[in-house]
């Protein structure tokens, strides 16, 4: 068995209800900025917190991202990530909005100088340095970095986490990492997201070759909202038409039919990758399914990745004019509809969770075209 299959349920399982996880690693653009603020938007809508919170979450969100536009330069070497890397996490009561991105190496100690003056000050006398930057400068793009860096540690009530690390004589990669805690004060815990943690999670990122990943509870509302951030992250092309065609297959296989550890709750616990290579995308999704239905699904993706394209395309349509057996999960329609598009077989992975429950991860490649 692949053994990535593994490396994919120990990054999931640690998720537990209303906890998320949302990392997109590339070129961070005016229309992708957009795009990840209202899918946060759709996440923090259902979470329990209030209007007020969420409104606070949201102002550090879309600076942390005006910040990589603001400071963000290319690389014009194979030494290090070229791209930038957003992660929005929620674990338990605290929020944590985490950006990362390479900026010129001479910028590094005027930044520093500013993080660290603004960490030193109390609330009344941030209040009191942003009023003087206001009167005294103006609104610059200088003071707007500086009056946004402010209003991030105001809103958050912490101090900026920040790491930069030297690539070479000209460029630094720059972490920023703002925690928020929730006013759910029974909830408190000790649980920490580090820089030290970003870290690691960058380097997984870039080993697995991953621009997009998604674990938490999945909803047609961000399921939108992945394919929109899809859909303005990458040029038109036949290529992008077949992921995205794909892609909605398999989230909407999570929305509808994925199971839970816990039969008491309703929310559609799921992971889901998006990982770049030379010469393909691979798409990556997993999700619980029942232990009783494990057999039957491994004998139905078994006998449609036997078939070629003409026995694909004639179980295709005698299945949708059966009209008295249509239901997807038991036809396998999906199944059969990621195998036209993609051209290839569909690899999975079903990992035995407990006498209940198992883990199902479903992995397609898409050759790019050119």
């Amino acid at each position: 068995m692949d053994n990535s299959f593994d490396l994919i349920y120990k990054q999931f399982k640690d998720v537990e209800k209303d906890d998320f996880q949302y990392i997109y690693r590339g070129d961070i653009t005016p229309k992708l900025i957009m795009n990840v603020l209202d899918f946060a938007k759709s996440n923090l809508a259902k979470a329990e917190d209030t209007k007020k919170l969420k409104n606070r979450i949201y102002y550090i969100m879309g600076e942390s991202l005006q910040n990589i536009a603001r400071h963000q330069v290319a690389n014009d070497t194979d030494s290090a990530d070229n791209s930038a890397v957003v992660v929005i996490h929620k674990k338990k009561n605290k929020y944590y909005i985490v950006t990362g991105n390479l900026m010129p190496h001479d910028e590094e100690e005027m930044l520093r100088d500013k993080l660290d003056h603004i960490n030193s000050l109390s609330p009344e006398e941030l209040n009191d340095f942003c009023r003087d930057i206001r009167l005294t400068t103006g609104f610059t793009e200088k003071s707007g970095a500086s009056l946004g860096l402010i209003e991030m540690a105001k809103k958050s009530g912490n101090k900026l986490q920040y790491s930069m690390v030297p690539i070479d004589d000209d460029k630094t990669y720059f972490y920023l990492s703002t925690e928020i805690l929730t006013e759910n004060e029974e909830a408190m815990s000790g649980y920490e997201y580090s820089l030290a943690d970003v870290a690691d999670t960058h380097t997984f990122l870039k080993a697995n070759k991953i621009i997009l990943s998604f674990k938490g509870d999945f909803n047609q509302e961000n399921l939108l909202s992945l394919l929109s951030i899809l859909k303005n992250g990458m040029t038109e092309s036949p290529t992008r038409i077949k992921l995205y065609g794909i892609m909605v297959e398999l989230l909407q296989n999570i929305v509808k039919h994925a199971d839970n550890i816990d039969s008491n709750t309703d929310w559609k616990a799921g992971v889901f990758y998006i990982c770049e290579r030379n010469d393909r995308f691979k798409l990556i999704a997993g999700n619980y399914i029942k232990h009783e239905h494990a057999i039957d699904l491994e004998k139905r993706f078994n006998r449609i990745n036997g078939m070629n394209s003409e026995q694909l395309n004639e179980e295709y349509k005698k299945i949708l004019f059966n009209f008295s057996s249509n239901d997807p999960v038991t036809t396998g329609l999906g199944i059969i509809d990621i195998r036209r598009k993609s051209g290839g077989k569909v690899e999975y992975s079903i990992i035995n969770i407990n006498n209940t429950i198992d883990f199902l991860t479903v992995k397609v490649d898409i050759i790019k075209q050119v």
